[in-house]
């Protein structure tokens, strides 16, 4: 199997936002989609090991941002190139609440997610969701194949640069 023809399917670039008891978890992901219009429900494919699935299993609620095409590159390596078991992420970049949960200030929309159901997959959790709230934002939403095309070693670089400023630090300083 050519792995690569995935790449071909179009899809965006999200993050994922979910509350963790007081503080908050959140990760990159592709894999989410609409499922229905009326009523408006979501389907969110996330990563079986995260933290932020495991938050989005306990409280059954998560927000999306979706990011857009001149996000800075960091944001993605910062919520997709490590754990926010290791890193509190929310902290290193300007974001907001909605019904609690955190959202990007600057993103192209954001919206607010209740599971009505899930189901184990092999490496992932499918949730299936209501849309509870919804607002559009600014900018032109990046996409996963434009992210590969255009981004990723930014990200790499970014991320990188990331690691370097803790280690002279010590710390999770934002």
């Amino acid at each position: 199997m050519d792995d690569k023809a995935l790449f071909s399917i179009s899809c965006g670039l999200y993050v994922v936002g979910a509350r963790n008891g007081e503080g908050l978890a959140g990760c990159i992901v592709d894999a989410f989609i609409q499922a229905t219009a009326f009523p408006a429900t979501v389907i969110l494919c996330s990563q079986r090991q995260t933290l932020t699935n495991a938050c989005i299993k306990a409280t059954g609620q998560f927000s999306v941002s979706v990011l857009r095409e001149d996000v800075d590159p960091f944001v993605v390596a910062l919520f997709g190139f490590q754990s926010s078991r290791a890193v509190e992420k929310w902290g290193h970049v300007p974001y907001e609440l909605q019904d609690g949960l955190p959202v990007l200030k600057n993103r192209a929309a954001w919206l607010t997610c209740g599971v009505l159901f899930t189901s184990e997959l092999a490496t992932h959790t499918l949730f299936h969701c209501e849309v509870k709230k919804t607002e559009q934002g600014e900018g032109v939403p990046l996409t996963y194949g434009d992210y590969r095309a255009r981004m990723k070693n930014a990200t790499v670089a970014a991320f990188q640069a990331f690691k370097k400023k803790r280690a002279a630090h010590g710390a999770d300083e934002p």
